[in-house]
């Protein structure tokens, strides 16, 4: 099994590091015992921390990825978690340069091992939250030709520690798809459906659709058919065209067999949830 788009972390967390790393140096993290500071790279002085992780995301903006590395890099060795996701990301996704899943697996632990007890209340807490899910991600999956080996066990762990700890709706996400299909011990349809639901409550569409085939068919809940098809509209209405195509058939599928009195209560559902703002 390969790490997918189900399994990646939310590309949200970068609007927050471009935000924050305009306040100059907000950033930095104070380490604990930990290596020498290092040298800037040749020919490359920064006034701060801060400062290298502006000039990495510059130069990345415009196309000099050697230098984003660099500038990136020596952020990131000082222990910027900013730094630190943005490269994990690169090396992930293969912006810039060559796609890398064991050096991406690298930075995102070097998050993880450093940040984990960052307060949930943190500015940084949503990157760290998602470092976590990265790494569960790599873990259900595995790294080819690395130390990194399938491990859904520790993969549930990573993400589990992101759901319970810092109520990220990407791990609780997650851990309702282990539950519901078993995969790192016996199908807990319950647990599942409590996971989906703490997404879904936070908008989340791939578990709001989830959590609404899962009431009504009534898998592992009593079943209740107009509420979930009115969690099935309610993804299907922010499915993001091509990667979300499931979530709409999905949606499409249980209307078609659904009563006309259930279409009719979800509806009314509908129109609550959405004046309720959310």
């Amino acid at each position: 099994m390969r790490i997918s788009d189900t399994f990646r972390p939310s590309a949200a967390p970068l609007a927050l590091i471009v935000a924050l790393a305009l306040q100059g140096g907000a950033l930095a993290f104070d380490v604990k015992e930990g290596p020498a500071p290092a040298n800037p790279p040749p020919g490359m002085l920064f006034k701060s921390i801060g400062d290298s992780l502006r000039e990495g995301l510059n130069a990345l903006s415009s196309g000099n990825s050697e230098m984003a590395v660099q500038a990136l890099g020596y952020a990131a060795r000082e222990g910027n978690v900013a730094a630190q996701w943005k490269l994990g990301r690169m090396y992930a996704e293969g912006e810039g340069v060559r796609r890398d899943e064991l050096k991406a697996y690298q930075h995102f632990s070097e998050i993880a091992n450093r940040h984990a007890d960052v307060s949930p209340d943190s500015p940084h807490a949503r990157v760290v939250a998602q470092a976590f899910v990265a790494l569960g991600g790599y873990h259900l999956a595995g790294i080819p030709n690395s130390r990194v080996k399938r491990n859904p066990v520790r993969a549930t762990e990573m993400f589990h520690y992101a759901a319970a700890y810092f109520d990220d709706a990407d791990a609780q996400y997650h851990l309702g798809r282990i539950f519901s299909e078993g995969v790192a011990g016996p199908r807990d349809l319950h647990q599942a459906a409590r996971w989906f639901n703490l997404a879904a409550e936070k908008g989340h569409v791939p578990a709001q659709a989830r959590l609404g085939q899962m009431l009504f068919n009534g898998d592992g809940v009593p079943r209740q058919g107009p509420r979930g098809l009115m969690w099935m509209q309610v993804a299907a209405n922010k499915a993001f065209p091509g990667r979300d195509d499931w979530v709409v058939e999905l949606n499409a599928r249980a209307r078609s067999v659904a009563t006309e009195d259930e279409r009719r209560l979800a509806d009314a559902y509908l129109r609550k949830y959405e004046r309720s703002g959310r």
